[in-house]
């Protein structure tokens, strides 16, 4: 029993640095747009040092693969169920935010509105590269989200199956489709650089560590390796970004690294930890709406001056959060009274 109860304690322990994750990656995304897209007017040095917020995307992968995989151990679905399950919580509060995105002028350029929204209504802009990033530049990633949620049963039953090279083959494929993404071209186009097999590798080392989590596993990393994997890391990552765009394709390897590193370092400052635990319960809804309050925010309101636009951006920083939070409230009622109303559907806990 002490033993059942230490393992517990350990999952807990993990499952709790997970959600810190998912919500320093939040967090980092929301400032990496804020700096990059809105407040035009600070310095360059400033703007290419956001840019590590990006990385967060990366981890994003990593947790999702880490949450389904850990989920799926404890209650195996079939294909459909999972399917349901993803529809209602992640197409459903999407498409919503599309829709109100596609109704303001200000939150699109294109003539062609209709198509856009018919786009991600059906899913086909993940093929189709100048819908992929309409109405948010965000939203390229639940085509690619969507994309690992088609292929997650099989990859369970081949991990099942196969262990000891579910890892390796993962990542050889990642490599495979870098080189192909590179050879053709293809580096600058979403729908090519940002295609699922990009970064199965992350999802993938997610499922890995769940299921060492689910055996009772733990990984221990030292402070100092946690330092020179930042740097190393961030470091290599912004070397080849700065020789050559086209070699981001590659480095996905060392952002990911650097990136998870820095933000370990940071676990420990117990402010930025609540936080991010916190910020971790909505960060999908906060990844929705962001970008739509930002935009809606600083069109009317216009801010010129470098100081006026930090103020604005810190309000409307603190606006999408509130906002993101309450709109977690209204999908979860929606959810519940489509339980209780129009039959018997799963609640999507992960």
């Amino acid at each position: 029993d002490r033993q059942t109860d230490r393992q517990t304690d350990r999952q807990t322990d993990r499952q709790t640095d997970i959600d810190y994750l998912k919500g320093y990656s939040i967090l980092t995304i929301v400032l990496f747009h804020l700096i990059s897209v809105f407040i035009t007017k600070v310095p360059s040095y400033i703007k290419l040092a956001s840019n590590i917020g990006g990385t967060g995307v990366h981890v994003f992968f990593f947790c999702s693969g880490y949450g389904l995989y850990l989920s799926y151990l404890r209650h195996k679905q079939t294909y459909m169920e999972f399917l349901k399950k993803r529809f209602f919580k992640i197409y459903i509060p999407y498409i919503i935010v599309v829709a109100i995105s596609a109704l303001l002028p200000w939150m699109h350029d294109s003539t062609d509105t209709i198509y856009a929204f018919l786009s991600h209504l059906f899913l086909f802009k993940m093929v189709v590269p100048k819908y992929e990033s309409s109405f948010g530049t965000q939203l390229w990633f639940i085509s690619t989200i969507i994309q690992f949620y088609l292929f997650f049963i099989p990859m369970c039953h081949f991990k099942e199956r196969n262990e000891k090279v579910f890892l390796p083959v993962c990542f050889g494929t990642s490599i495979l489709w870098w080189i192909f993404v590179f050879l053709l071209n293809k580096t600058d186009i979403r729908t090519w650089n940002s295609f699922f097999l990009q970064y199965i590798w992350e999802f993938a080392l997610g499922m890995h560590m769940a299921g060492k989590n689910y055996e009772g596993n733990t990984v221990l990393i030292k402070k100092s390796h946690l330092v020179i994997g930042a740097v190393l890391g961030i470091g290599i990552q912004t070397a080849m970004a700065l020789a050559e765009p086209k070699l981001r394709v590659f480095n996905d390897v060392p952002a990911f690294f650097g990136y998870i590193c820095l933000s370990l370092l940071l676990y420990n400052i117990p402010v930025v930890k609540r936080l991010c635990i916190e910020l971790s319960a909505y960060s999908y809804e906060i990844y929705l709406v962001h970008i739509l309050i930002f935009k809606t925010g600083f069109f009317w309101l216009a801010p010129e001056k470098v100081i006026s636009q930090i103020v604005v951006g810190t309000g409307l920083f603190f606006v999408s959060m509130i906002i993101a939070y309450g709109y977690k409230q209204f999908i979860s009622k929606g959810k519940y009274v489509l339980q209780n109303h129009i039959g018997r559907l799963p609640m999507c806990k992960e």
